[in-house]
């Protein structure tokens, strides 16, 4: 074996050693501390009550007595003399009739999944993609339990998987389903009855399907009267006079308020400031705008009345509803509680592990909570940046940290003096160089 070699494979082990030192010196390093990283976080103050809806109200009553069907959907706009619902005989009926509709819904799907129009121009990958967006949509709606957007999604899913069998040959066409179905409709209609009443509303507004008794006691026109005793009732339900006549109601516009019991003290409620209002039972979240805050007897407890002008389905099947008011957005970086330190300067702060050196960097609290803090957003150096790998556990060790004063400075260079000779005349060379560069400097001065 020469030389060469031996010192080549002498270099490789060396090499090797010191990598296998360091990895395990930076193992035990890391292991000495608990860090979390610094993420990007959103938080919020919330008020969460009992919320009672008021709206102007007016009973619908129907004067046959037999099993009812609504045509219209709750809070659907309802014209004046328009049918808000059907009497029949039997549940038997109304089930014969909904039978119907949706056969009649499947044959539309079938019919509109098959047209040539969509099925030549339609490309697999695409369809493939728009079926994985609706899964995941559907997915969403599931879990925000949000039933009437579902029903919407579920169909368009079941268009765009019949038009991609259709242009991946595995259909040809629907023609036999829709026949198949086209008959079940016909034998269906052959048993279907006639309603044998109708009721009908003589005023223009949203038709709801329920009553609860409290539509006269709880109107936009009497709010102003309205106590905490009286949201108390309420809630309980007690006070109500409910009629099992009225088949339901009519709303005279889409304007709505909610009055609630909060704490006058928990939050600073500002008249006439708009508010953002998350519903326990539905995904929605609306802007509402504060508009009163009557005081009780309690010190602990007032009135709060909010108002909004949007109406939809979710809003009205139900009087009493748990609501949050989310009353400020904070988003920040998220510094954990048991991770804040304060520096020789007594700035609040965090330590931060920096490779194998650890440095302090402050931070700007914009929201605190029992378990985290929020410091500000900044560019600045000397705070808080995402991915920041905070020190939450672990003993600071002098020798590993770096000060602010001397982190960012560059280290100066060490002049080893010992190195050459200097001899009077390079000194004397070097003066005159100095010398001419001043001067030169002056000219360019002047």
């Amino acid at each position: 074996m020469n030389t060469v070699t031996v010192r080549i494979l002498v270099f490789l082990l060396s090499l090797f050693i010191l990598i296998t030192v360091f990895s395990q010196i930076s193992i035990q390093f890391q292991d000495s501390y608990i860090t979390e990283t610094a993420v990007l976080y959103s938080s919020a103050e919330k008020i969460s009550f009992q919320g009672v809806y008021i709206r102007n109200e007016t009973p619908v009553y129907g004067g046959t007595s037999g099993v009812l069907s609504y045509p219209n959907a709750d809070g659907s706009k309802i014209a004046n003399g328009s049918v808000v619902a059907y009497v029949y005989k039997s549940e038997n009926d109304i089930y014969i009739n909904q039978q119907i509709e949706k056969l009649k819904e499947q044959v539309e799907l079938l019919e509109s999944a098959q047209n040539p129009g969509t099925t030549e121009a339609a490309q697999p990958e695409f369809i493939s993609a728009l079926i994985d967006e609706e899964y995941q949509t559907i997915a969403f709606l599931i879990a925000e339990d949000d039933l009437e957007a579902l029903a919407k999604e579920r169909k368009q899913l079941q268009t765009l998987m019949d038009i991609y069998k259709i242009i991946i040959n595995e259909e040809t066409d629907f023609n036999d389903a829709i026949n198949s179905l086209n008959s079940q409709i016909s034998q269906l209609e052959a048993k279907k009855r006639e309603p044998i009443d109708a009721v009908t509303t003589d005023s223009t507004g949203y038709f709801i399907s329920h009553t609860d008794g409290f539509e006269s006691k709880l109107s936009l026109d009497n709010i102003d009267t309205l106590t905490v005793s009286d949201i108390k009732d309420v809630i309980s339900g007690s006070g109500s006079n409910y009629s099992s006549r009225a088949i339901g109601k009519m709303v005279d516009g889409y304007e709505w308020k909610m009055a609630g019991i909060v704490d006058p003290n928990a939050a600073d409620f500002r008249i006439g400031s708009s508010i953002t209002v998350k519903f326990a039972s539905t995904p929605d979240r609306l802007t509402a705008v504060v508009e009163n805050l009557i005081e009780s007897d309690n010190p602990n407890e007032s009135m709060i009345v909010l108002s909004c002008d949007k109406l939809t389905y979710n809003l009205v099947q139900r009087r009493v509803e748990r609501v949050e008011l989310i009353l400020n957005d904070y988003d920040g970086i998220r510094v954990p509680r048991e991770a804040i330190r304060f520096n020789d300067k007594n700035e609040k702060g965090v330590y931060i592990l920096l490779g194998q050196r650890i440095s302090f960097k402050k931070i700007k609290p914009i929201y605190e909570c029992e378990e985290y803090i929020l410091s500000q957003i900044t560019s600045d150096a000397d705070y808080i940046s995402v991915y920041d790998d905070i020190i939450v556990e672990g003993e600071i060790s002098e020798d590993l940290y770096v000060s602010e004063t001397t982190a960012d400075e560059p280290e100066e260079e060490e002049i080893n003096y010992n190195s050459t000779s200097v001899t009077d005349e390079e000194i004397s060379g070097e003066e005159e160089t100095t010398g001419e560069y001043s001067e030169s400097l002056d000219e360019e001065a002047a």
